[in-house]
Formats: C-alpha cells, sequence, structure tokens
C-alpha cells in the first residue's frame, strides 16, 4: 500500500491518493487515513465511487454511526435515504428535483452557513464522511476552515476571554437564520439544545480549537447583543481565507473531516436545473478499525 499526500492548503487538508476503499479497509490503510485526519483534519479521496452498504462499512471502522432524523419533510413524506445516511442533497423520494415549495428546501439552505456537524448533540461527534454521488457541473462546492489555527492565531486575551466559556447550540437557531419557520413541535422536541464549550482540546492531538457554528445561539450567562456581536466578531475572524479552502467535487469523491476542529460549509448552485445527490455518514467514539481487523 502506497499512499500519497498532497496539501490542499498552507494549514490544513490533504488528497489522499492510492487509496481504495471498495477493496481494501484493513487496519493500516483506516490507520493511516486516521493519521492523516489528525495532521490535516480534511482528506479528501477521490474516486472511491462507494455505495451506500460500502460506505456505512468504511465509516462504521471510524466511530458508532449516528442515525439522521432527516427533518423538514412533511408527516407524509417517506425519507429518501436509510436513516443511517445523512441527505444532503436537492432531491426527493423519487430522485426528482425537490419542488419549489418543498419545505426541506429551507431546511437545506442552512448548510450553507458555517457550521459543525451535530453540535446542537450532547455526543461528541468525531468524523463526517461525504459522498459525492451525483454533482452539478458548477457551483456546489464545499467549504472548510481549520479552528485549529484560528485559536493559535487569536490575541492571548481572547483566549483568556473564551477559555471558560460555553455556548447553547440549537439546530432551529441555524434554521432561523436562513428563515427558517413553522417547525412542528414533535421536529423542536426530537433535537433540543445543547451546550459546548468554546475551546476544545483535541483527545488524539493535543491541540486546542475554537468551537464557533452557525448553530451557536449565544453565550451563557452574557446579555444577548454582547453575545452575538462577540460570536460574529470570532466567526468573521475564523472564516478569514488564510484560514479557509473549497474543495472542488467529482463524481465518486469522497471526503473526511473531522468535526473537532474544522467548520464547513456548502456553497450555492443552480439547484432548480441541476442534481446533486450527497450522501453523509457521520461517526462518534472511538475508531473500531483496530479491533475489526483482530
Amino acid at each position: 500500500m502506497t499512499i500519497a499526500i498532497a496539501p490542499l492548503h498552507t494549514l490544513f487538508g490533504a488528497r489522499l491518493d492510492g487509496v481504495h476503499l471498495k477493496r481494501d479497509r484493513s487496519e493500516p490503510v483506516m490507520a493511516a487515513i486516521e493519521a492523516a485526519m489528525d495532521i490535516y483534519a480534511v482528506c479528501a479521496l477521490p474516486g472511491q465511487n462507494l455505495s451506500d452498504d460500502e460506505q456505512l462499512a468504511v465509516s462504521e471502522l471510524l466511530g458508532d454511526l449516528s442515525r439522521a432524523l432527516n427533518p423538514g419533510r412533511s408527516k407524509t413524506q417517506a425519507a429518501r435515504l436509510r436513516s443511517e445516511l445523512y441527505d444532503i442533497s436537492n432531491l426527493d423520494e423519487n430522485h426528482g428535483i425537490l419542488a419549489e415549495q418543498d419545505r426541506r428546501r429551507q431546511w437545506r439552505e442552512s448548510d450553507k452557513l458555517w457550521h459543525t456537524d451535530r453540535s446542537f448533540i450532547a455526543a461528541e461527534t468525531t468524523y463526517s464522511l461525504l459522498s459525492g454521488r451525483l454533482v452539478p457541473p458548477e457551483g456546489g462546492d464545499t467549504g472548510f476552515a481549520d479552528m485549529r489555527a484560528v485559536y493559535d492565531d487569536l490575541p492571548e486575551a481572547t483566549k483568556r476571554k473564551i477559555e471558560n466559556l460555553h455556548c447553547e447550540h440549537s439546530v432551529w437557531h441555524s434554521r432561523a437564520l436562513c428563515g427558517g419557520k413553522d417547525f412542528r413541535a414533535d421536529e423542536i422536541a426530537a433535537m433540543p439544545p445543547v451546550v459546548q464549550p468554546m475551546v476544545r482540546v483535541h483527545p488524539r492531538t493535543g491541540r486546542k480549537s475554537i468551537v464557533l457554528a452557525s448553530h451557536a445561539s449565544h453565550i451563557l450567562g452574557w446579555p444577548a447583543d454582547e453575545s452575538r456581536a462577540f460570536l460574529d466578531e470570532l466567526m468573521a475572524f475564523a472564516t478569514q481565507p488564510q484560514y479557509t479552502f473549497y474543495y472542488r467535487w467529482s463524481a465518486g469523491d469522497l471526503v473526511i473531516w473531522d468535526n473537532r476542529c474544522t467548520m464547513h460549509r456548502g456553497t450555492q448552485f443552480d439547484d432548480k436545473m441541476y442534481k446533486r445527490d450527497m450522501r453523509r455518514t457521520t461517526v462518534q467514539g472511538a475508531a473500531k478499525y483496530a479491533r475489526a481487523a483482530a
């Protein structure tokens, strides 16, 4: 096995060539991927062309699968994908482009805000794996931000200020930022807000990151206006060009990112003309590949 690593940015992100996850998910391969993740935080594996079952098999080696509630549907609509897959597409259950009035369109809009997957869930989310099954000819890139480098470059006074602060994170806050409304009681009850620290230490690398996301509604114990202004200031700092890059998809690519030290966002494309079928798996807890290979 020979894996060639090509950086995608001066600070983080890498392309891994020589990985063929359809046929080789051995411990050495998975260990090499996780080692690269510790360094680069975002790894693109081009041309994997994984099926749903293959994506799930890869993901299960990296942690415990989370399950998607796939909200945004009406009560009469079936989920397009099985519950282990997060539907990051503009498609309906018949594989057609979502109707203009479909409330799932509004739900997808907040994916274009800078966020961290499942920061509104109490469990520690580790990796997300996004598989590009069908990509538009233009647009639809995914942006990433290195929250380790952002933390490193914060003024020392700001580091001291945020060290013991906590924020409330709510998926309903980020959805409301994009004009979402009329959330059902059963949807809200299924995903209540949670509290997250503003500074996180990565358990594998020991590096500190600042924890931000569009899901972060307010800082606990702060006046609302002051809290919002400070969070907006930090978000503007974190999303400067020196901390971000945008990945251009090709069909069949798999991109893995570490939610403990990155943010990401989708970008615009003509979603009324072109289909975009992206399927995400997200895991939590320690990787299992060594145990699975034993």
